[in-house]
């Protein structure tokens, strides 16, 4: 009897803890432990991991040739061939090259800096939707999504591409996801500016455009307008150094809608034959189920009716951005960071899976990014992951299938 009662002293101060710290007021010191876990895991990394060089010596010949006065953006270009971002690329990468004096190490600090100020964001981000729901969520709930945020720390290739590669795409996550919460927020004009802002650093930003759009007509249609117009205001001032002396150059660069893509690094379609990944019925064809899906999805959204709050802001934004991956023409491998930060948002709050599948779709988009060279069965496990994530996604099936407590 006397261990009988000892075992349901036990579980009874497990329960007890367990409800105490998932409290709201610990939602600031779990953030604070994981980045600081972060933090020395960045400096090991960096330490110890050998850097890998691709882009960054290139990032800084273009910015060179910017600040000795070339303009024309056909003529700018690095080792690895012509310029194609917009002008505020030039204008970040021009403060990393003063800041760094083009020296790698001390790039890779900045880039920790940037890595953890993108994972507080994504935090920020998750504990506004899980606190400002319309009911009080329960203790299983908010370990559950703890747990979701535990994922985001612990990527390989994530990591890599801050801290080890130096991709612009980095910094451009970190800005969007600023705007993010200047939305949740409701602070809509200051977001859009850092929307633009992160347009103008790569125009991958856009396909979250669709969802925003959505969002600002259901939040207000009379200032749609309005905001949409300081998203393209503020591009034109951005660019306008350059628009005022090679508009064309800058607008057939920056926002090179025709690039060509390589069938060697795609990670996504590299089951396909190079002539077929390469043809014009590929590319129609996956534009075609692009817009599709996104009206469908607006369609199911409208039909839901939900509510303008913090979760159906960040739910709209990733799941715009989630259908334009499933259907992009190629996926490199920086690519991964516009939108692994959403995975475990969207595997937990728009899905309807049990969490040994939600782990399993985790470790196979994760193990489709870290297989290098790309393989057939690399990128067929990635878009068989990537559709079971987005089918429940784009039906707003309202997952989360959480009961709700008790009453008496």
């Amino acid at each position: 009897m006397a261990v009988t009662g000892t075992k349901i002293t036990w579980r009874e101060s497990f329960r007890r803890h367990y409800e105490y710290f998932a409290d709201a007021g610990f939602d600031l010191p779990f953030a604070l432990l994981a980045l600081i876990g972060e933090l020395l895991l960045g400096f090991l990394i960096i330490v110890k991991v050998k850097y890998t060089e691709i882009d960054w010596i290139a990032y800084m010949q273009e910015v060179s040739m910017w600040l000795d006065g070339e303009y024309d953006y056909t003529k700018i270009r690095g080792a690895t061939g012509p310029l194609v971002y917009p002008a505020g690329f030039l204008y970040l990468f021009g403060v990393l090259k003063w800041l760094t004096k083009g020296g790698v190490l001390k790039a890779q600090i900045v880039f920790l800096f940037f890595y953890l100020a993108t994972q507080a964001s994504v935090f920020a981000l998750y504990t506004i939707t899980l606190r400002n729901g319309s009911r009080k969520r329960t203790a299983t709930e908010v370990w559950s999504f703890r747990f979701a945020m535990g994922c985001l720390c612990i990527s390989k290739r994530f990591h890599s591409i801050f801290l080890l590669r130096l991709f612009n795409d980095g910094p451009t996550m970190l800005v969007t996801y600023l705007s993010f919460l200047c939305f949740l927020t409701k602070r809509w004009n200051i977001g859009c500016l850092f929307f633009s802002f992160a347009v103008s650093l790569k125009m991958n930003v856009l396909l979250f455009a669709p969802g925003l759009l959505f969002l600002l007509i259901q939040d207000s249609p009379k200032w749609t307008i309005p905001r949409l117009a300081i998203c393209g205001v503020s591009q034109v001032l951005i660019g306008a150094p350059f628009l005022l002396r090679h508009p064309v150059s800058y607008l057939r660069k920056a926002f090179e809608l025709d690039r060509k893509f390589f069938h060697i690094w795609t990670v996504n379609l590299k089951f396909l034959p190079e002539d077929v990944f390469l043809s014009k019925t590929v590319a129609i064809t996956l534009l075609l189920l692009h817009v599709g899906l996104l009206i469908a999805y607006v369609y199911q959204l409208v039909k839901a009716s939900r509510p303008v709050n913090a979760e159906t802001i960040l739910s709209t934004l990733f799941v715009s951005n989630f259908i334009g991956i499933c259907c992009a023409r190629t996926l490199h491998y920086q690519f991964y960071s516009w939108y692994f930060s959403s995975l475990p948002f969207l595997l937990w709050r728009e899905t309807p899976y049990p969490l040994p599948i939600r782990l399993v779709l985790l470790v196979a988009i994760e193990y489709a990014f870290l297989t290098f060279p790309a393989t057939a069965k690399s990128s067929g496990i990635l878009q068989v992951a990537h559709w079971l994530i987005l089918i429940p996604c784009v039906l707003v099936m309202s997952p989360t299938k959480t009961k709700k407590p008790k009453t008496e």
